[in-house]
């Protein structure tokens, strides 16, 4: 069943069956096979991932592992801490001995370098209580004092004797190195006497590049973080990301473990795994999509090699398809151009089997349907020039007596040269009306027969009408049908000047192959009623010739002109007729500049 509107061809139907014989086995197959491989790579993705896991937290855990060895070893032995003691006691006796605080500050320097010698760079600073400090890194612009202001300073210090301050990643306070490493994973601890009395604090920190350096965040998508306790990022490659709250904090359960869940719009594999130190936790969100990207390439490159030997398949049976059914769609593309007109093509299918007949005698369909169009079409120009010529020969005759008696009167009451002059006027219009046998006359002489109208017309009339006319070069060679113009002028002398005085203005010019003609009169112009019928008279629908009642055809009008157009051009023409009263009206024809063939 296909949906309402949405039609199939004859190829694309055995197209369509043909696929669904081979994609279906095929799609059931490869859904069975998908269905039971997800839940093995689901395992193996958690396997794998809690693997690299434990390996990052053991590389993490020594380098913390290394600096609680380095605050114990500060804590407890006994040359460091005679030292710090005994300078606490002369800061509170106020007895400083500037040569022994040299000797002193050089051999606990040298301890400190010497126990983080073989350890990744740790940096290592003791503050005693009366500012002094030792540490095992250039010690050039440390502000002491700015480090004792700060807060999580002065949480460290309240600690217990044998407690570790887990200070977290801060902003590196050892000027010499702070560009390098601009954080830093930090823990203190308080030296304290028995009397409970802090005489010292040892601060140790490691670059937190160092421990975001350990994490494998080589798939796309994929990050790997160290979580504080509180659930802010202490490490990531991500350095925007330090210090802010890991937003799948409250997702993290209490002990190890790896699930799926969706984040941005997207499958992700959540694993955590704890760190015996400080309480951190390191965590890891990978893309599901990546993390089965390499252990599915088997899988992928089975379902390619099925794919590629179904499409190989499928080109050929689509290829042989085509062979099959392009004599039917030749003829269905032929069908079709016919149907928009194109009589004179052909199909040339030819073959011995039933779609080759069918060819055959369809373009012998087409030859006999050609002809008989021919023959129609001499029959129509045969018919159409007849209709012409008899709308050519409406002129109305009484026209023509009462002019020539009005001049025979005259010149038997003056024998004036004015006179001789209508006469030749009239003799004139005479000429071109009776003696003239072809359909179509120049634009110019067609003006010349329009002057001399007038000129006779203004005989007739005490008050002249005036004729203007402004005419550019190239419209004037153009060739029109005759006396074209004439029933325009006597509509604009007899309905628009009422036989009165006024001015008549003919304009032509060419434009876009188009020959532009506009009557103007000063006339009395039409009101919006009298205006509508006169369109209406001129044709918004072009008339049919054969249902022309022979009243119409013997009617000299506007409908006359308009009729005479259509027979001539067809389609291909425009009247427009615009009026405003007390104003004038306008007439413009739009004509093509060449008259196309009759036949």
């Amino acid at each position: 069943m296909l949906p309402k509107g949405w039609k199939l061809g004859f190829r694309n139907k055995l197209l369509v069956a043909s696929l669904l014989c081979l994609l279906l086995p095929a799609s059931i197959t490869l859904y069975i096979s998908n269905s039971y491989t997800e839940h093995i790579l689901r395992s193996q993705v958690i396997q794998n991932e809690r693997r690299s896991l434990e390996q990052e937290s053991m590389y993490i855990s020594n380098l913390l592992s290394n600096m609680v060895l380095v605050s114990n070893y500060i804590q407890f032995d006994p040359g460091i801490t005679l030292i710090l003691k005994e300078n606490w006691q002369r800061s509170k006796l106020h007895q400083p001995d500037t040569a022994k605080n040299v000797l002193e500050f050089k051999e606990v320097t040298e301890k400190l370098e010497s126990v983080t010698s073989m350890m990744e760079k740790t940096f290592v600073t003791v503050l005693t209580s009366d500012g002094q400090y030792y540490s095992n890194y250039p010690y050039a612009k440390l502000d002491v004092g700015a480090l004792l202001q700060q807060p999580w300073m002065e949480k460290a210090r309240q600690q217990p004797v044998f407690d570790l301050y887990w200070a977290g990643v801060l902003d590196n306070y050892i000027p010499t190195v702070a560009q390098t490493s601009p954080q830093v994973l930090t823990i203190a601890r308080n030296l304290k006497l028995s009397s409970n009395s802090t005489y010292a604090t040892v601060i140790i920190s490691i670059a937190e590049s160092r421990i975001s350096q350990i994490f494998n965040d080589n798939r796309k998508g994929q990050e790997t973080l160290l979580i504080a306790p509180d659930g802010t990022v202490l490490a990531s490659r991500d350095k925007t990301r330090l210090g802010q709250p890991f937003a799948l904090a409250d997702e993290l359960s209490g002990t190890a473990d790896s699930r799926f869940m969706d984040y941005r719009n997207e499958q992700y594999l959540l694993s955590s795994l704890d760190i015996p130190y400080g309480n951190y936790r390191i965590v890891s969100l990978s893309p599901y999509r990546e993390a089965v990207s390499q252990i599915s390439a088997t899988h992928r490159w089975s379902t390619v090699v099925q794919i590629v030997s179904g499409a190989f398949f499928l080109l050929i049976l689509v290829l042989l398809v085509r062979q099959f059914t392009k004599p039917v769609i030749r003829l269905d593309s032929v069908a079709a151009r016919v149907e928009q007109g194109e009589l004179g093509i052909r199909s040339g299918v030819r073959g011995y089997d039933e779609i080759g007949r069918l060819g055959k005698s369809f373009d012998h369909m087409l030859d006999r349907v050609e002809k008989m169009i021919e023959q129609i079409k001499v029959e129509q120009a045969q018919k159409r020039k007849a209709e012409l010529a008899m709308l050519q020969s409406q002129i109305n005759p009484h026209f023509l007596f009462n002019i020539l008696n009005s001049i025979r009167l005259r010149i038997m009451m003056r024998g004036d040269e004015e006179n001789a002059e209508l006469l030749f006027s009239l003799s004139r219009l005479l000429r071109m009306t009776i003696q003239q046998r072809d359909e179509y006359t120049s634009l110019h002489d067609e003006l010349h027969i329009v002057r001399s109208y007038v000129e006779l017309l203004n005989f007739r009339q005490a008050d002249e009408v005036t004729l203007d006319t402004d005419c550019t070069s190239e419209s004037l060679g153009v060739k029109i049908p005759r006396f074209l113009l004439q029933p325009v002028i006597e509509n604009a002398y007899i309905h628009g000047l009422r036989q009165e005085s006024g001015r008549i203005l003919i304009r032509t010019w060419t434009q876009d192959s188009r020959l532009l003609i506009a009557i103007e009169d000063n006339g009395r112009g039409m009101d919006e009623v009298t205006l509508n019928r006169l369109r209406a008279e001129v044709g918004s629908e072009p008339p049919e010739l054969e249902a022309m009642p022979s009243s119409r055809l013997a009617h000299i009008g506007m409908s006359n002109v308009y009729e005479r157009l259509y027979l001539t051009y067809g389609s291909a023409f425009q009247v427009t007729i615009d009026s405003i009263p007390g104003q004038g009206t306008t007439f413009l024809f739009v004509l093509p500049e060449e008259i196309p063939d009759q036949g």
